[in-house]
Protein backbone atom coordinates (compact mmCIF):
# COMPACT_ATOMS: atom_id res chain seq x y z
CA UNK A 1 0.00 0.00 0.00
CA UNK A 2 1.21 3.54 -0.57
CA UNK A 3 1.22 5.68 2.59
CA UNK A 4 1.53 9.43 3.50
CA UNK A 5 1.89 11.35 6.68
CA UNK A 6 -0.88 14.79 6.55
CA UNK A 7 -0.80 17.40 8.92
CA UNK A 8 -2.30 21.11 9.25
CA UNK A 9 -0.80 24.14 10.20
CA UNK A 10 -0.80 27.79 10.04
CA UNK A 11 1.91 30.44 11.57
CA UNK A 12 4.20 27.51 10.50
CA UNK A 13 7.88 29.55 11.24
CA UNK A 14 7.09 29.87 14.65
CA UNK A 15 6.60 25.88 14.46
CA UNK A 16 9.88 24.77 12.86
CA UNK A 17 11.15 22.96 15.34
CA UNK A 18 7.86 20.96 15.98
CA UNK A 19 7.81 20.10 12.50
CA UNK A 20 11.29 18.69 12.34
CA UNK A 21 10.27 16.52 15.08
CA UNK A 22 7.11 15.92 13.72
CA UNK A 23 8.03 15.10 10.18
CA UNK A 24 11.70 13.48 10.77
CA UNK A 25 10.49 11.21 13.35
CA UNK A 26 8.14 9.81 10.57
CA UNK A 27 10.26 9.71 7.81
CA UNK A 28 13.04 7.88 10.57
CA UNK A 29 10.60 4.71 10.27
CA UNK A 30 8.81 5.11 6.99
CA UNK A 31 11.44 6.49 4.69
CA UNK A 32 9.24 5.35 1.41
CA UNK A 33 6.18 7.41 2.44
CA UNK A 34 5.09 11.02 1.99
CA UNK A 35 4.77 13.81 4.57
CA UNK A 36 1.96 16.15 3.51
CA UNK A 37 1.51 19.34 5.28
CA UNK A 38 -1.56 21.51 4.56
CA UNK A 39 -0.42 25.10 4.93
CA UNK A 40 -2.83 27.74 5.97
CA UNK A 41 -1.64 31.68 4.89
CA UNK A 42 1.61 30.61 4.57
CA UNK A 43 4.49 32.77 3.06
CA UNK A 44 6.88 31.86 0.39
CA UNK A 45 9.92 31.56 3.11
CA UNK A 46 7.66 29.07 5.50
CA UNK A 47 6.97 26.98 2.32
CA UNK A 48 10.51 26.98 1.40
CA UNK A 49 11.62 25.94 5.27
CA UNK A 50 8.90 22.87 4.68
CA UNK A 51 11.20 21.84 1.60
CA UNK A 52 13.64 21.95 3.67
CA UNK A 53 12.29 19.56 6.27
CA UNK A 54 11.66 16.93 3.48
CA UNK A 55 7.58 18.02 3.98
CA UNK A 56 5.38 18.38 0.36
CA UNK A 57 3.55 21.55 1.18
CA UNK A 58 0.12 22.30 0.34
CA UNK A 59 -0.55 25.97 0.65
CA UNK A 60 -4.10 26.85 0.94
CA UNK A 61 -5.89 29.98 2.07
CA UNK A 62 -8.13 30.05 4.88
CA UNK A 63 -10.56 33.48 5.71
CA UNK A 64 -9.55 35.61 8.37
CA UNK A 65 -13.44 35.03 10.40
CA UNK A 66 -12.31 31.51 10.18
CA UNK A 67 -9.26 31.11 11.70
CA UNK A 68 -10.69 31.05 15.15
CA UNK A 69 -12.58 27.59 14.32
CA UNK A 70 -9.72 26.14 12.26
CA UNK A 71 -9.62 22.98 14.34
CA UNK A 72 -12.79 22.45 12.19
CA UNK A 73 -11.73 24.42 9.57
CA UNK A 74 -9.39 22.39 8.69
CA UNK A 75 -11.50 19.19 8.08
CA UNK A 76 -12.55 20.23 4.40
CA UNK A 77 -9.10 21.22 3.29
CA UNK A 78 -7.88 17.80 4.34
CA UNK A 79 -10.22 15.87 2.66
CA UNK A 80 -10.02 17.94 -0.58
CA UNK A 81 -6.75 17.16 -0.89
CA UNK A 82 -6.90 13.58 -0.24
CA UNK A 83 -9.38 13.62 -2.85
CA UNK A 84 -6.48 14.38 -5.06
CA UNK A 85 -4.29 11.71 -3.76
CA UNK A 86 -3.30 8.29 -5.18
CA UNK A 87 -2.09 6.67 -1.59
CA UNK A 88 -3.91 3.96 -0.17
CA UNK A 89 -3.62 4.71 3.44
CA UNK A 90 -3.02 7.62 5.47
CA UNK A 91 -2.09 9.00 8.93
CA UNK A 92 -3.57 12.54 9.52
CA UNK A 93 -1.94 13.97 12.36
CA UNK A 94 -1.85 17.28 14.45
CA UNK A 95 1.83 18.19 13.46
CA UNK A 96 2.78 20.35 16.39
CA UNK A 97 3.10 17.84 19.22
CA UNK A 98 3.63 14.11 18.01
CA UNK A 99 6.07 12.31 17.75
CA UNK A 100 6.39 8.73 16.14
CA UNK A 101 8.15 5.76 17.57
CA UNK A 102 7.97 3.22 15.29
CA UNK A 103 6.22 2.99 12.15
CA UNK A 104 2.31 3.99 12.77
CA UNK A 105 0.98 1.82 9.37
CA UNK A 106 2.64 -1.83 11.23
CA UNK A 107 -0.29 -2.46 13.41
CA UNK A 108 -3.37 -1.40 11.12
CA UNK A 109 -4.98 -4.82 10.05
CA UNK A 110 -6.63 -3.02 6.84
CA UNK A 111 -8.21 -6.26 6.06
CA UNK A 112 -11.03 -5.94 8.71
CA UNK A 113 -11.06 -2.45 9.45
CA UNK A 114 -11.02 0.89 7.34
CA UNK A 115 -10.73 3.97 9.86
CA UNK A 116 -8.20 3.68 12.63
CA UNK A 117 -8.76 5.76 16.19
CA UNK A 118 -6.87 5.51 19.31
CA UNK A 119 -8.65 5.54 22.91
CA UNK A 120 -7.38 7.82 25.46
CA UNK A 121 -8.42 5.35 28.08
CA UNK A 122 -11.74 6.94 29.75
CA UNK A 123 -15.12 7.12 28.66
CA UNK A 124 -16.34 10.61 28.52
CA UNK A 125 -18.71 10.71 31.61
CA UNK A 126 -15.52 10.80 33.39
CA UNK A 127 -13.35 13.32 31.08
CA UNK A 128 -14.78 17.11 32.11
CA UNK A 129 -13.04 18.84 29.37
CA UNK A 130 -14.26 16.70 26.32
CA UNK A 131 -17.82 16.31 28.05
CA UNK A 132 -18.30 20.24 28.04
CA UNK A 133 -17.27 20.94 24.25
CA UNK A 134 -20.23 18.00 23.64
CA UNK A 135 -22.22 19.70 25.76
CA UNK A 136 -21.94 23.03 24.73
CA UNK A 137 -21.53 22.02 20.97
CA UNK A 138 -23.75 19.12 20.96
CA UNK A 139 -25.75 19.08 23.98
CA UNK A 140 -28.53 16.84 22.09
CA UNK A 141 -26.14 13.94 22.00
CA UNK A 142 -24.77 14.89 25.13
CA UNK A 143 -26.58 12.01 27.48
CA UNK A 144 -26.11 8.98 24.46
CA UNK A 145 -22.36 10.38 24.59
CA UNK A 146 -21.11 9.64 28.52
CA UNK A 147 -20.22 6.20 28.17
CA UNK A 148 -18.63 6.23 25.07
CA UNK A 149 -14.99 6.24 25.14
CA UNK A 150 -13.32 9.40 24.05
CA UNK A 151 -10.91 9.79 21.35
CA UNK A 152 -9.09 12.37 19.58
CA UNK A 153 -9.11 13.74 16.43
CA UNK A 154 -4.97 14.23 16.65
CA UNK A 155 -4.16 11.27 15.31
CA UNK A 156 -6.41 8.98 12.84
CA UNK A 157 -5.22 6.61 10.09
CA UNK A 158 -7.29 5.33 7.60
CA UNK A 159 -8.02 4.10 3.79
CA UNK A 160 -8.90 6.61 1.14
CA UNK A 161 -12.34 6.93 0.48
CA UNK A 162 -12.97 5.74 4.31
CA UNK A 163 -11.13 9.43 5.52
CA UNK A 164 -12.46 11.40 2.59
CA UNK A 165 -16.20 10.24 3.97
CA UNK A 166 -15.41 10.39 7.95
CA UNK A 167 -13.56 14.13 7.34
CA UNK A 168 -16.66 15.10 5.19
CA UNK A 169 -19.11 14.08 8.23
CA UNK A 170 -17.17 15.32 11.12
CA UNK A 171 -17.44 18.66 9.18
CA UNK A 172 -20.90 18.43 8.31
CA UNK A 173 -21.65 17.83 12.31
CA UNK A 174 -19.52 21.01 13.90
CA UNK A 175 -20.99 23.15 10.70
CA UNK A 176 -24.30 22.48 11.99
CA UNK A 177 -23.32 22.52 15.93
CA UNK A 178 -24.62 24.87 18.27
CA UNK A 179 -20.96 26.51 18.27
CA UNK A 180 -20.51 27.21 21.95
CA UNK A 181 -17.01 25.86 22.44
CA UNK A 182 -14.60 26.95 19.36
CA UNK A 183 -13.07 23.37 19.28
CA UNK A 184 -15.44 21.01 17.61
CA UNK A 185 -13.86 18.68 15.35
CA UNK A 186 -12.85 15.89 18.42
CA UNK A 187 -17.14 16.07 19.86
CA UNK A 188 -18.06 15.37 16.73
CA UNK A 189 -15.90 12.31 16.12
CA UNK A 190 -16.97 11.37 20.29
CA UNK A 191 -20.65 12.00 18.74
CA UNK A 192 -20.20 9.99 15.77
CA UNK A 193 -18.54 7.46 17.00
CA UNK A 194 -21.42 7.09 19.98
CA UNK A 195 -23.97 7.00 16.93
CA UNK A 196 -22.10 3.47 15.07
CA UNK A 197 -21.52 6.12 12.49
CA UNK A 198 -17.74 5.17 11.69
CA UNK A 199 -18.01 1.96 9.78
CA UNK A 200 -15.38 -0.87 9.94
CA UNK A 201 -13.52 1.58 12.91
CA UNK A 202 -10.75 0.00 14.80
CA UNK A 203 -10.30 1.50 17.94
CA UNK A 204 -7.20 0.82 19.87
CA UNK A 205 -6.87 1.22 23.23
CA UNK A 206 -3.47 1.80 25.59
CA UNK A 207 -2.54 -1.85 26.17
CA UNK A 208 -2.52 -2.11 22.32
CA UNK A 209 0.02 0.40 22.42
CA UNK A 210 -0.47 2.38 18.63
CA UNK A 211 -0.98 5.66 20.34
CA UNK A 212 -0.83 7.10 23.65
CA UNK A 213 -2.76 10.76 24.11
CA UNK A 214 -0.94 12.72 27.05
CA UNK A 215 -3.39 15.22 27.61
CA UNK A 216 -5.25 12.45 29.74
CA UNK A 217 -2.71 9.43 29.76
CA UNK A 218 0.32 11.63 30.59
CA UNK A 219 1.26 12.55 34.57
CA UNK A 220 0.10 16.21 33.73
CA UNK A 221 -0.80 18.28 36.17
CA UNK A 222 -4.19 17.15 36.06
CA UNK A 223 -3.63 13.47 35.90
CA UNK A 224 -4.19 12.62 39.43
CA UNK A 225 -6.57 15.81 40.14
CA UNK A 226 -8.98 14.73 38.10
CA UNK A 227 -9.08 11.07 38.50
CA UNK A 228 -7.04 9.88 35.28
CA UNK A 229 -4.73 7.51 36.69
CA UNK A 230 -7.48 5.93 38.83
CA UNK A 231 -9.73 5.65 35.92
CA UNK A 232 -6.90 4.17 33.59
CA UNK A 233 -5.82 1.62 36.59
CA UNK A 234 -9.40 0.74 37.09
CA UNK A 235 -9.54 -0.54 33.12
CA UNK A 236 -6.19 -2.97 33.69
CA UNK A 237 -4.30 -0.37 31.69
CA UNK A 238 -0.90 -0.10 32.84
CA UNK A 239 0.74 3.79 33.15
CA UNK A 240 2.76 5.09 30.48
CA UNK A 241 6.05 6.09 31.25
CA UNK A 242 9.13 7.50 29.99
CA UNK A 243 12.44 5.44 29.77
CA UNK A 244 15.18 6.22 27.56
CA UNK A 245 13.56 8.91 25.87
CA UNK A 246 11.08 7.26 24.71
CA UNK A 247 7.26 6.32 26.18
CA UNK A 248 6.32 2.85 26.89
CA UNK A 249 3.73 1.11 28.92
CA UNK A 250 4.53 -2.36 30.33
CA UNK A 251 8.06 -2.10 28.47
CA UNK A 252 7.01 -1.55 25.20
CA UNK A 253 7.28 1.33 22.72
CA UNK A 254 4.07 3.29 21.67
CA UNK A 255 4.28 3.65 17.89
CA UNK A 256 2.52 7.31 18.40
CA UNK A 257 3.06 9.96 21.12
CA UNK A 258 0.50 12.91 20.87
CA UNK A 259 0.67 15.77 23.74
CA UNK A 260 3.58 14.99 25.13
CA UNK A 261 4.66 19.16 25.23
CA UNK A 262 2.17 18.76 28.04
CA UNK A 263 4.92 17.53 30.42
CA UNK A 264 8.22 19.20 30.62
CA UNK A 265 10.38 15.97 31.37
CA UNK A 266 8.58 14.23 28.17
CA UNK A 267 8.95 17.29 25.82
CA UNK A 268 12.49 17.85 26.61
CA UNK A 269 13.05 14.08 26.45
CA UNK A 270 11.33 13.34 22.89
CA UNK A 271 12.22 16.25 21.18
CA UNK A 272 16.62 15.42 22.54
CA UNK A 273 16.38 13.21 20.07
CA UNK A 274 15.56 15.19 16.68
CA UNK A 275 16.57 18.80 17.52
CA UNK A 276 20.30 18.00 19.62
CA UNK A 277 21.62 15.06 18.20
CA UNK A 278 20.57 15.94 14.30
Amino acid sequence: MKTALIGFANNIHLHLDKLKCWSHSFQKFNPGSDVYLICANSTENEIEHCKQLGIIPIAVNVLQEDLGFINHKRLSHTYDFIKTCDHDLFIITDAFDVIFQNNPFTRLDTTNYDIFLGAEGINLGGEPWNFDTIKKNFPEYLDGCVLTPVVCSGVIAGKREALISLYTRMYELCENSQKGHNIIDQAALIVMLSLNEIPKVKLFQLNEHWTVHCAVAGPTNLFELWGFKNRILEQGFDIPYLEENQIKASGVLYDIVHQFNRIPEWNKALTSVYLNNE
